[in-house]
This record gives C-alpha cells, structure tokens and sequence, in this order.
C-alpha cells in the first residue's frame, strides 16, 4: 500500500475545458457579477454611440443596429440564454428611454414603437440564441478533442503499467491533474481486503463520514458521497471500480469548497475506469494464463519424474533382487569372500537409492515451496569434512580430500541440505571421472563469502551443455563410457538449496581437463 502527498504535474498535462471545473457557490456568484458588469459595460457603450448618432441625426434603424451588435457581442461573451435574454430586454428598454419619444421615459406615444420593439426584441433573442449555439458546438468539438487527448495519454500511460501499484498511482495521478482536486484509489482483493492505496494530495477522505462512504460504495456498487443522497456531507465524491464480477475498487474525489461533482466530470471518470478494468482484467488473466502454464510444467515434471523413477530404480533393485536370490539359492555353495562381495554390492545398490530417494525428495520439497531452512551458524570444514566421510563409503578407486585453510570460516546455513550439496556433486565427480582419479574439494573465504569447490579431472562438459547442466533430469553425455546411473535431479537440486541460502553455483570445464564447480555462501 502507498500514499503519496502533493505531485508535480508532467509536461503532458492536457487543460480540460471549463465544465470541469470545480465551483462552489462564492465561483458562481462571482462569475455572475462579472456578467452583469459586462452586460452594463456593453449597453453603455451601445447608448453612447446611438446618442452619437441620435445627435447628429442618423436614422433610428442604425440605432437598432448599434444595440443588435451589443446583444450578440455579449452573447459570444456570455455563456447561457439567461445573459442574452437579459441583454435583449436592456437593449429594448434603452432604446424605448432613450430614443422613442416621450425621450427619458419608458412611455410610447406612437404605437408603430411596440412592433418596432418586438421586432428588435425578437430579432436580437433569435440572433443571441445562434450565436451561444454556435459557441456551444464549437467548444464541444474541442472538449471532444480534449477528451480524447486526455484518454489518450492516460491510455499510454496506464498500458506501461507492471502491477496494481502502478496502475493506481498512475490513475490517480492523472485524474487529480485534470480535476485539480485531490484524489484516492483503492483495490481490493477477493476476501475484500485493501490490496493497494494511493492517495494525491491532502489525505481527505479519512473521516469517519468519508469511510462509511467508501465502504457503501464497495457493499452497494453504487455512487456515494459528495453530491449523492447517501452520505452527501462527505468530503469526497465516491465511484465504484467495477466489472461483471463485482466492485474491484474505489475512486474517491475531494471537491474543493461546497461544488458538486458535473455530470461531465463523471463520465469522464467513468471512461478511466473502463481503462483501469481493462487492465485489471488483463493483468488477472496473465496471472491466470501463468498458473496453468506452472500447472502444466509441474505435471510434465511430474510425469517424467515417474518414467526416471521407474526405469532407474529398476537397474540397483533387479541387481539387489539378483544377488540375495542367488546367495540365498546357492549360500552353502559360495565362499565368503563371495558373500562378502555380495553384500557390498547390495549395499552399494541400496545407499545409491537412499540418496535418490532423498534428492527426489528434497526436489519435490523445493517445487512445491515446502522447504524450511533450519539455520544454524556452522564451521564451513565440518560440514565438508562430513560430506567427504559419507562420499568415501562408495568412492572406490577415487582419492577425494580436501583443501581447507587454517582460519575457520563461519556461515549460517542448514547443515544437512550445504552437505547434500557437496555430496551430490562429489557423486557427479564420481560418476563422470575415471577410476583412480583425483576428486578434490576446496574452501576458501573471498570478502564476506565462503567460496565452495569441487573439482574432477574427468572429460569435462561440451560447451553447449554448460547451459543446461542444472535443469532438471538432464545427463552428461561427454562420454558415454563412463557415464553412470541417475536421474539428473543432482545439480538442479543443488542450485535450488544454493539459491534458497541466497547464494550462487555456476560450473565450468577446468583445464587440461575435468570440471569444476563453484558456489559461495555469505559468511555474513
């Protein structure tokens, strides 16, 4: 959740015509004084002039005229059929005092005056009444033009949007700009708690009048607030975010002194909210869409890891099921060298199970988020002293030892799954290097990290492979010869319990041959 106070408005902003401003009732009050001194102003000069040319003699018609042009430039002016109403009444009723004889009063001698009236009277309102209507279409073709400036760049801005919190500092944002009023956006989740909140300028709408109002509005789907039957002593006016679904939010606006929301300035939120459900509906589709690819994937893994598990345990458990039958069939027959050899082999078969029992485990423990680190602070050379012990039971020919300084390097980490780590990839090393080879794993601190490695003088990994090494059920397929039993759950096991100690694990080729790999872990 974010609140923002005041913002600095961008070099886009577009001004939105006079309709949508907020006026109280001193604005209107003051806006028709300032009519009416322009109406006084304009029917002041109008008898100026006439007088002029009553004086030196002029026909009345031109008389007529000066207060016909009077009348329609207070109409351009004016910005209602009540001013120009207004004006045409003066300009009869001057005309009557001023230039009709008995002069200086509102009395008519000759009754030719009272058509003459009425035709300047009807003339001046009809020609009035054009002109406002002309204006009136004019300024609606640029409030369309504006209004879809407007829409278009807040449509540009809200497509760059990543997540809620954008989306709603962004709305908020532009529409505080073209209101020039402050501002509050809300989103709720399914369980209708407030997922996200972003508020322009002076938080008004924290009141408890104001609350009630934004609830109402999340309940009911309808209008509250400011302006509205319900809660109209509101600070704010109250808008319902929403789809057919229900109410996803709410958009509240503070009128700044006692005006009421337009009904122009409602529908042009009305359109930003189309935009903001448009996105929201977008965004929770790729959410959606994200699930069920995660859903398919898992499901594939989870298929090839029955097919892995069924054809490599098959192999160990025919050899475990092959050497007791026989040493059970022929057990007076065999030597005990033979039974020995037997039992190690069983043993063998069995222990390589147990790790891939456990590696399938801990994989299906970390792809389902299940996994609990038990952190502990360690000496680095004990967990890697234990791994080396448990390697050596099945090394055979292979000399593993390690290289450990003298000081004793700390880490915080879960000890069984670090030592996991260090055993699967000694088992790699094993598998993937000739017998009698050298197997060698190494500490070392490098500023606040302990720096692990373990390194083979086997073939080595084709440089393409590289990439891949750490997906899972992948294999090494360098050379064939010694390529050994395994589903490939190894490294990729390995890089989630790394990545899980906010560490890092690469793995290179090491030169002349064999491989190396690497992964550190904070000492701090």
């Amino acid at each position: 959740m974010k609140i923002s106070k005041k913002h600095t408005p961008d070099k886009e902003r577009i001004y939105v015509d006079h309709r949508f401003s907020l006026m109280d009732k001193d604005q209107v009050t003051h806006k028709s004084l300032k009519m009416i001194s322009i109406l006084i102003f304009i029917m002041l000069m109008c008898t100026a002039v006439s007088m002029l040319f009553f004086r030196i003699r002029m026909f009345e018609s031109n008389i007529v005229m000066i207060y016909l042009l009077g009348i329609l430039l207070f109409s351009y002016l004016a910005e209602g059929y009540i001013y120009s109403l207004a004006a045409t009444v003066c300009a009869v009723i001057l005309y009557n005092f001023f230039f009709t004889e008995p002069y200086y009063n509102l009395k008519v001698n000759n009754p030719d005056y009272i058509i003459t009236f009425f035709v300047m009277f009807i003339v001046g309102f009809i020609t009035s009444m054009l002109t406002i209507k002309v204006k009136k279409e004019r300024q609606q073709v640029e409030d369309r033009e504006q209004y879809i400036s407007s829409l278009y760049i807040i449509g540009k801005k809200l497509l760059d949007v990543k997540n809620e919190e954008d989306l709603v500092r962004i709305s908020a944002q532009e529409i505080s700009q073209r209101f020039d009023a402050d501002v509050m956006i809300q989103l709720y989740n399914d369980s209708g708690e407030i997922i996200d909140r972003y508020i322009t300028g002076e938080d008004s709408f924290d009141g408890e009048i104001d609350r009630s109002a934004c609830f109402e509005v999340y309940q009911s789907g309808s209008p509250c607030g400011r302006g509205t039957v319900l809660f109209g002593e509101a600070k704010a006016y109250y808008q319902p975010i929403m789809n057919m679904r229900g109410v996803l939010g709410v958009i509240g606006i503070a009128l700044s002194g006692t005006g009421n929301i337009l009904p122009t300035q409602v529908a042009f939120i009305e359109l930003i909210i189309t935009q903001i459900v448009v996105i929201l509906e977008r965004q929770k589709l790729n959410e959606n869409q994200k699930k069920v690819q995660l859903e398919m994937q898992k499901e594939r893994l989870r298929a090839d890891m029955l097919r892995s598990i069924s054809h490599d345990f098959r192999t160990p458990l025919a050899g475990i099921m092959g050497l007791a039958s026989t040493a059970k069939d022929n057990y007076d027959k065999i030597s005990d060298e033979v039974r020995k050899n037997f039992l190690q082999s069983i043993y063998d078969d069995a222990d390589w199970l147990n790790e891939l029992v456990e590696n399938i485990l801990q994989t299906t423990r970390f792809e389902d988020g299940r996994v609990k680190l038990n952190l502990e602070e360690e000496a680095a050379e004990e967990i890697i002293t234990a791994a080396i012990t448990h390697v050596n039971k099945h090394a055979g020919n292979h000399i593993v030892y390690a290289n450990i300084p003298d000081e004793i390097i700390l880490i915080k980490v879960d000890a069984i799954l670090i030592r996991q780590v260090i055993v699967n990839l000694l088992n790699n090393a094993i598998n993937y290097s000739p017998s009698g080879s050298e197997i060698v794993v190494s500490l070392y601190r490098e500023g606040n990290k302990a720096i692990f490695e373990v390194r083979d003088n086997g073939p080595g990994i084709l440089q393409d492979e590289l990439v891949h090494v750490f997906e899972p059920y992948h294999h090494n397929r360098t050379n064939k010869e010694i390529y050994r039993k395994g589903m490939g759950l190894g490294l990729s096991l390995c890089k989630s319990i790394i990545e899980a100690h906010s560490g890092k694990i690469s793995v290179s080729n090491y030169e002349p041959h064999g491989t190396i790999v690497r992964f550190y872990i904070f000492t701090e």
